[in-house]
C-alpha cells in the first residue's frame, strides 16, 4: 500500500474525458442474439461460500447478472441489472472505502450486454465472464460516464470513492468490451484506478479505427494507484489502446491493432512491459511528456515485437533532459523488424533506427563493473549516424525540478516439520549476515561510477531453464474452462466447515489426499483455520471461490525457534505439478513460527509448479484479531514490539530442491485496518519472501512484499531466478522498534541479516532485496520504497528514511535493470560497500538507476 497522490495531468485528462463523455443516452439498435447455456464450471458448480466473519448469515458470495434481470439480448439496457447485481447485500460502496466481509463473484454467462452508464465494479468484487464464450459488454451510442467499468468513480467534486493507493482485491476477466457503437470523438472501455491484488484478464477491447486526432477512445484509462499486475489483452482500434498512470506495474501477453498510438504512458515510478505485440500503430509506447519535468520514471519493454507501425517508441530523454533519471528506458529483445524508427525523441526524430531485433538497449544512469559499457553516449537526433560520446552533464546544471506529488499519511479514519533451509550461506560480511564461513569468491566490493546512458548495451546471457524459445518464459493462470463441473471436489462437501472457528485441518488433508489426477480441489469461500501442516502433494491443482482464506492458528505455529509450515508444497526432492490460484494465507492471532507456504517440489516442465493470484494478508481485516483495538500504531510512546500483534514467521520459503512460477501475488503486512476504523496499525512479521532455490527456475512475476520486520525478498544460495516487477515497502514503525525490536531474532540457519554493522537505527531497517551466495539473478523493474521513520515523513525531505536498500553479497551475474527506490541513502550495496547512492539518481518520485550490474 502507496499513500501518494498522482500529477495533476492525468485528473486534467480526466475532466476532459468526462465531459467527452456526457451524451443523451439513445436506445440500441435491435440485434438478433442466439442465447447459449455454458459449459463453464464456474457456471455450473454448486456454491456453499459463506463470509466467516460478515454479519448477514444470507449473503451471497456468488452471483449470476440474469438471475437480477440482466438479458444479454444485445438490445436491452441491462445497466441497472448488472450493477444490481453488484450492490446486492450492503457492499461497500461510495463512502466504505474498504471492507474483507461483502465479496462478490459476479458471473457473466455468454451474450451481449448493452450498458447505458458505467458498471461500478464495487471494493472486493470479481467480475467474470464466462471462459468458453466471452461475453460483450457494448456501450450504447449514448453511453454517458467515464468508462463501461469504473474501478474508483469520482464523485460531483472530483473525489474517488476509493483510496486508490489502497483500491485492492478486484479482479475483471473473460469479456468484449465494445465501443463501436459510439462517436469516435468519446469513449473508454475501462477505468482502472487499482492497488495490489487486482487484475485484468483474457479482455479483447473493441474501438473505433482510424479518424486521427478526432479519435478520442481508449481501452484503458488509468489515471492513479498502487498496482498491480494485467495479462492477455487485446486492444483494437482506438486513439489510445491503453493510457496508463500508477506508481507500478506488470503487464504481460498485450496485443495492439490499428491503435493510433498503442501505450500512452502518462506517468508511473516505474512499469514492465512484457511479450507486448503491436500492429499497424502510428506509435508502439508513448513516453514522452516534457523534457525538463518528466513524468514518467521507467518504463522496461521486453520480448515484444512491433510491425507495421513507423514510431516504436517515444521519449523526452535526452543529454539535458530533468530529471537527471526520469525516463529510464529498458529494451531487452524488442522485434522492431516493422518499425522505420525504433526510438524517436519527441519531435520524433531518430534516436535508434528500427528494422532489427534490440537485443539490449538503454538509457538512463548505469552502473556496471565492464568499463566498455559505462560510456556516456547519446546518439544525433536527425540521422542514424554512429554513435558519439560527449560530456555527462553535472546534476548542478540538470533542472531537477521533480513531478510533484504529495505523499498523504493516513488520517485516523498431521503437523510436519520444516525441514531446515540450505545454510549454504558463505558471505564475507559478516556484519551484515548470519555466516558460517568466509565468501567463497572473496567478493566483489570494488567502487562503480555512474554513467548517463543512452546506447546499446550488452545483453545477459539467459539460462535455457528460464527461457521458452528466444523470450523468458510466461504461463497465465489457469481457468479450467475446458473441465467439467464434475472434476471439481468441494472441501466443504469433504468436511471443512471454513466458519472461521472449526479447525478444518483434518478435512482439507482428507480431500487433498484423496483427489485424483482429473480432480481440482476447490475451496469454497470462507475462513478454514489450520492447526497443523497441510501437506500438499506433488501432483495437485486447487482453486478457490474469490479468495477463501487459509488461516494458521494455534500452538504448532507458535515457537518462533521451530517454524513449521501452514502448507507444505511437496516433499523435499518432489518434483511434480502443482498450480493454486485465488487463495488468500493469513494467521488467526500471533503465528510467529508459522512459515504460510513452503515451497518444495519442482515443477515436472517449465511453469507446471505455480501460484496465481493467491496472497498472503497478515492482519488488519476482520478475524484475523491483529486489528485496530488491539494493534494500533504507538509512534508517540517508545515501545518494543507488542506480542499481541506478531504475524507470522516468514511467509513463503522456496526450499532447495524448489522451483516455481509465481504471478500476481502480495504478501502483505497490513500497515491499516480494512474493516471498521481503518486506522494505521503495527503488525510484526518476520520475513517476506525467502527464495533458496538451489537450481531454479523460479520466476516472480508482477509481486509485492510489504512491510516485513528483516526483509522483503531474499535471494540465498540460489540459481536462475527472474523476476518483473517487484515491489516492497519497509516496516513503518521503525524504528520504533528498529528490525532487531521487531520480534524475530536473527537466525542463522536462515541466513538472516543481523545488522551487526549498523551505527544508526535508519540502518537497521527491512532489507528491500538481498541476494546472497547466488547466481543467475535478473530483475527487470523494482519499486523499493521507505517512506517513513516512526511514522513520520520529514525523512523524505531529504531523502534519508533508511541507509540500505538492495544487499548483493558473493553473488555473481546478478542484473538490476531498471531499479527505483525511494529515501534509501544506499540504492545497492554489495559486499557490504555502497556502489549506488540515492541522492546521485534523482527521478519524478524515486530515485531510478537503468542497470546495475554485478557479474
Amino acid at each position: 500500500m502507496t499513500r501518494t497522490s498522482g500529477p495533476t495531468l492525468s485528473i486534467v485528462f480526466h475532466v476532459l474525458l468526462t465531459l467527452l463523455l456526457s451524451f443523451g443516452v439513445n436506445a440500441f439498435p435491435k440485434a438478433e442474439i442466439r442465447q447459449a447455456s455454458s459449459s463453464y464450471w464456474l457456471a455450473n458448480i454448486n456454491r456453499q461460500g459463506i463470509v466467516a466473519y460478515g454479519t448477514n448469515s444470507g449473503y451471497k458470495v456468488y452471483r449470476n447478472v440474469k438471475d437480477y434481470g440482466a438479458k444479454g439480448d444485445g438490445s436491452t439496457d441491462d445497466t441497472a441489472a448488472i450493477n444490481s447485481a453488484i450492490t446486492d447485500g450492503s457492499r461497500c460502496g461510495q463512502g466504505c472505502d474498504s471492507s474483507t466481509t461483502t465479496p462478490a463473484l459476479v458471473y457473466f454467462p455468454p451474450g451481449t450486454y448493452v450498458v447505458s452508464q458505467p458498471i461500478i465494479q464495487y471494493y472486493y468484487t470479481q467480475l467474470v465472464g464466462d471462459a468458453v464464450t466471452a461475453p460483450t459488454i457494448k456501450a450504447a451510442p449514448g453511453f454517458q460516464g467515464i468508462a463501461v467499468i469504473d474501478s474508483d468513480p469520482y464523485d460531483n467534486v472530483g473525489a474517488n470513492w476509493y483510496t486508490n493507493q489502497n483500491n485492492f482485491f478486484r479482479q475483471i476477466r473473460n469479456f468484449v468490451i465494445d465501443l463501436t457503437a459510439m462517436p469516435q470523438s468519446a469513449g473508454a472501455g475501462i477505468h482502472w484506478q487499482v492497488a495490489q491484488a487486482t487484475s485484468l484478464q483474457n479482455i479483447r477491447f473493441e474501438m473505433v479505427k482510424g479518424g486521427g486526432e478526432a479519435n478520442k477512445q481508449s481501452g484503458i484509462f488509468m489515471d492513479n494507484g498502487s498496482g498491480g499486475f494485467m495479462t492477455d489483452l487485446v486492444f483494437n482500434g482506438g486513439n489510445y489502446g491503453a493510457f496508463l498512470g500508477n506508481q507500478q506495474f506488470t503487464s504481460r501477453n498485450w496485443t495492439f491493432n490499428d491503435c493510433n498510438t498503442a501505450i500512452f504512458m502518462n506517468w508511473n515510478w516505474a512499469w514492465t512491459l512484457k511479450s507486448v505485440s503491436i500492429n499497424n500503430c502510428g506509435v508502439g509506447l508513448d513516453m514522452s511528456n516534457s523534457p525538463q519535468n518528466q513524468t514518467v520514471g521507467s518504463v522496461l519493454l521486453l520480448d515484444s515485437k512491433l510491425s507495421n507501425t513507423p514510431i516504436g517508441v517515444k521519449t523526452a530523454f535526452s543529454s539535458n533532459s530533468a530529471p537527471v533519471s526520469g525516463g529510464t528506458l529498458i529494451i531487452d529483445n524488442v522485434d522492431f523488424s516493422g518499425s522505420e524508427i525504433a526510438v524517436a525523441n519527441t519531435d520524433s526524430s531518430q534516436i535508434l533506427a528500427g528494422g532489427s531485433v534490440v537485443q539490449s538497449w538503454g538509457q538512463g544512469l548505469a552502473y556496471s563493473p565492464n568499463a566498455a559499457t559505462k560510456r556516456s553516449v547519446f546518439s544525433e537526433p536527425q540521422t542514424g549516424a554512429e554513435e558519439e560520446d560527449c560530456d555527462e552533464p553535472s546534476l548542478s546544471d540538470v533542472l531537477t525540478s521533480s513531478l510533484v506529488m504529495h505523499y498523504a499519511s493516513p488520517s485516523a479514519s498431521a503437523t510436519g516439520a520444516s525441514p531446515s533451509p540450505s545454510g549454504t550461506g558463505t558471505f564475507s560480511n559478516s556484519t551484515t549476515s548470519n555466516t558460517t564461513q568466509a565468501c567463497q569468491n572473496g567478493g566483489n566490493s570494488a567502487p562503480v561510477s555512474q554513467k548517463r546512458i543512452q546506447n546499446t548495451l550488452t545483453a545477459p546471457s539467459k539460462p535455457a531453464v528460464l527461457t521458452s524459445g528466444n523470450a523468458v518464459f510466461e504461463r497465465s493462470k489457469p481457468q479450467y474452462e475446458n473441465v467439467p463441473a464434475s472434476s471439481f471436489v468441494s472441501v466443504k462437501t469433504g468436511g471443512a466447515k471454513g466458519d472461521g472457528v472449526t479447525d478444518d485441518t483434518a478435512a482439507i488433508q482428507k480431500v487433498l489426499d484423496g483427489a485424483t489426477s482429473d480432480q481440482i480441489v476447490y475451496f469454497d469461500h470462507g475462513a478454514y483455520v489450520i492447526t497443523s501442516t497441510v501437506k500438499v502433494p506433488k501432483n495437485i491443482k486447487i482453486t478457490g471461490e474469490i479468495w477463501p482464506l487459509i488461516m494458521a492458528s494455534g500452538d504448532a505455529f507458535n515457537d518462533e525457534q521451530n517454524p513449521k509450515p501452514v502448507f507444505q508444497v511437496g516433499q523435499p526432492g518432489d518434483t511434480g505439478s502443482v498450480e493454486i490460484s485465488d487463495l488468500i494465507f493469513e494467521t488467526l492471532g500471533p503465528a510467529p513460527g508459522a512459515i504460510m507456504t513452503e515451497w518444495n517440489v519442482a515443477g515436472a516442465s517449465q511453469g507446471s509448479a505455480g501460484m496465481w493470484d493467491v496472497h498472503y494478508r497478515i492482519g488488519g481485516s476482520a478475524g484475523t484479531k491483529l486489528q485496530s483495538d488491539t494493534c494500533t500504531k504507538n509512534e508517540n510512546v517508545q515501545a518494543p514490539y507488542n506480542p499481541q500483534c506478531l504475524g507470522a514467521f516468514l511467509l513463503l520459503h522456496v526450499t532447495p530442491t524448489g522451483s516455481g512460477y509465481f504471478e500476481n501475488t502480495w504478501f502483505w503486512v497490513a500497515d491499516h485496518e480494512l474493516d471498521s476504523a481503518h486506522n494505521q496499525i503495527n503488525i510484526f512479521n518476520g520475513r517476506g519472501v525467502l527464495i533458496e532455490s538451489q537450481a531454479g527456475p523460479v520466476w516472480l512475476y508482477g509481486t509485492s512484499s510489504e512491510h516485513s520486520q528483516l526483509y522483503n525478498y531474499q535471494i540465498a544460495g540460489a540459481k536462475n531466478v527472474y523476476i518483473g516487477l517487484a515491489q516492497t515497502e519497509s516496516a513503518y514503525m521503525q524504528s520504533n522498534p528498529d528490525a532487531l525490536g521487531g520480534g524475530f531474532a536473527p537466525q542463522t540457519a536462515y541466513n538472516d541479516p543481523t545488522f551487526s554493522d549498523c551505527t544508526t537505527e535508519s540502518c537497521k531497517k527491512t532489507w528491500g532485496l538481498r541476494v546472497l551466495n547466488s547466481e543467475a539473478t535478473y530483475l527487470f523493474g523494482g519499486g523499493f520504497y521507505s517512506f517513513f521513520d516512526n511514522y513520520d515523513q520529514s525523512c523524505l525531505d531529504t531523502e534519508s528514511c533508511q541507509d540500505n536498500m538492495v544487499d548483493i553479497q558473493c553473488s555473481s551475474d546478478v542484473y538490476l535493470y531498471g531499479l527505483s527506490t525511494k529515501a534509501s541513502v544506499n540504492m545497492v550495496t554489495r559486499d557490504g560497500v555502497s556502489q549506488v547512492k540515492g541522492l546521485d539518481n534523482d527521478d519524478n518520485f524515486c530515485q531510478t538507476i537503468a542497470l546495475f550490474e554485478a557479474a
